[in-house]
Parts: structure tokens; C-alpha cells; sequence
């Protein structure tokens, strides 16, 4: 009797151990998922602590139960992590597993770790190339989307060097790479955000406002970003409404007073979140 009892408990204990295991996986990935919520509002620090229990959770099940779903999760938290190094990593072990797309993805996080370590270290015509390469031929959100955000910006902060001429040439292939980024996923409100910059540059105001207006509605990845899309807004209307005709100004004017409206702004100019 004392044997049979000993058995069951060894058996519900190994059990117990059993599906203790199973849950990291689901644990990992009701973690990301979560973290990939609060990043949608804004909340970047609740995101980046989420995704840390992700990769905790996931690094678990690798070592015990080692799965492409387990190093495919453990590399999507590591790479919204920006930690390029260790996200290729788990996505050759998940192509090693059968994850098709894991050799792929661990070859563009390797390119925009690289990437980011020559930005680090003052070497931003390498950075570019690299930027480039992967804003062209990468079809990963985490790695195309901080490529074309850092490309962006490093353009951007070049013009000073430039004359009205290179300028020009400069603003023109940029607004291409984001135009071919809208074609290829228009619901990205982050690309359109990166377009109205890129029109502002440009002195196109009514292009700049929608396209602002277009980010706003789809959505932005963080609170700073928003914010500073919204600046956008707020110029471009400002600047349009000093120079329309009065036909075209009425027609703005409401426009704006309805999306202010919407996104709960004191008035046309002030976003909630601008202190008086």
C-alpha cells in the first residue's frame, strides 16, 4: 500500500512538473502579446517589461522543451528589445527546428545590429548602407521599421551639408523609399508619419497634414512619436490656414475642428496632451 501510495505521488508530481513546463510557451507568448499591446498604447516602458518576461519565459521553455515556436518567440521579444545579437541567434535555432522564415530573420537583425553599432560609433555613411539595404529587401516589421525610422533620420539631419541642389535630389529619392514603404503596407501609420516629415522638409504643407492625419488615425508606435506627428499637424494646419484662399481655409478649418474633436483636443491647435 505504502509502495502504491509512494507511485501515485511520484506520478502527480511528475505530472504537475510535466505541465508546469508546457506553460512556459504560453506564458511567453500571452506576455509578448500583452507587450505588443501596451506598445500600441503608447506605454513603452509597461511594453519593454513585458517583453522581458517574454524572453524569460521562452528562454525557459528552449532549454526544457526546445521548439521553433519557443526560439521564434524568444527572438521577436529580444528583437523588440533591440537586441539584435541575441534575437539571430534564437532565429537560427528556430530555423533549425523548421521554422522556415528563421534564417531570413536572423540574417536582417544581424544587419541592423550591425547597423546600429556603426550609427554608435560615428559611422553613419556605413549605417546608411546598411539601413538601405534593409529598408529595400526586409520584410520583418522590427528591423524595417527601425531601419526606415534611423535612414530617415540620419538624412534628415544631413541636409545642413548639403546645398539647395543636393538637397533637393537628397529629399526626392528619400520620398520614393517611403512612398514604396506606404504601397507596401499603407496601414503603417509609422510610414506615414516619416512621409509628412519628409513633405514638410519639402515645403509640400498639404501633403504633410494628410499624411499626418492619415498616421494619427492608423496609429503610432510610441507616445514621443505621436507627439511629435502631431506638432506636424499643428504647423502644417497653422501655415495652410495663413495662405489657402478663404473657399479652400473653410474647408480646412472644419475638417480640423472634426478630427480635434475626435481625438479629444482642447481646440483645433492643442492636443490634450500639450500643458497650457
Amino acid at each position: 500500500m505504502r509502495k502504491r501510495r509512494l507511485a501515485t505521488l511520484a506520478l502527480i508530481l511528475a505530472l504537475a512538473f510535466s505541465a508546469a513546463c508546457l506553460t512556459h510557451l504560453s506564458r511567453a507568448k500571452r506576455y509578448y502579446a500583452e507587450g505588443q499591446a501596451q506598445a500600441r498604447a503608447f506605454q513603452t516602458e509597461r511594453a519593454e517589461a513585458y517583453w522581458l518576461k517574454a524572453r524569460e519565459e521562452a528562454d525557459r521553455e528552449c532549454r526544457r522543451r526546445p521548439s521553433a515556436q519557443s526560439f521564434t518567440v524568444r527572438g521577436l521579444a529580444e528583437a523588440n528589445l533591440g537586441r539584435w545579437q541575441e534575437a539571430e541567434a534564437s532565429f537560427l535555432a528556430a530555423f533549425s527546428f523548421g521554422f522556415g522564415d528563421g534564417k531570413t530573420w536572423a540574417s536582417d537583425s544581424a544587419l541592423a545590429g550591425l547597423a546600429v553599432s556603426f550609427e554608435n560609433q560615428g559611422l553613419e555613411a556605413s549605417a546608411l548602407r546598411l539601413y538601405a539595404q534593409i529598408v529595400d529587401d526586409s520584410a520583418f516589421e522590427p528591423t524595417l521599421m527601425l531601419a526606415a525610422e534611423r535612414r530617415t533620420n540620419l538624412i534628415l539631419a544631413g541636409l545642413d551639408e548639403l546645398d539647395a541642389a543636393g538637397t533637393a535630389r537628397t529629399l526626392a529619392a528619400l520620398l520614393k523609399t517611403l512612398d514604396r514603404l506606404v504601397e507596401r503596407d499603407f496601414a503603417c501609420g509609422f510610414y506615414h508619419y516619416l512621409h509628412a516629415q519628409v513633405d514638410g522638409h519639402l515645403g509640400d504643407l498639404r501633403r504633410s497634414y494628410e499624411e499626418a492625419v492619415i498616421a494619427r488615425e492608423l496609429g503610432l508606435p510610441s507616445e514621443k512619436i505621436r507627439r511629435d506627428n502631431d506638432n506636424q499637424l499643428v504647423y502644417c494646419y497653422g501655415r495652410l490656414v495663413d495662405s489657402l484662399p478663404e473657399a479652400e481655409r473653410g474647408a480646412l478649418t472644419a475638417a480640423q475642428a472634426r478630427w480635434a474633436a475626435k481625438w479629444g483636443w482642447r481646440d483645433v491647435r492643442t492636443p490634450a496632451w500639450k500643458k497650457e
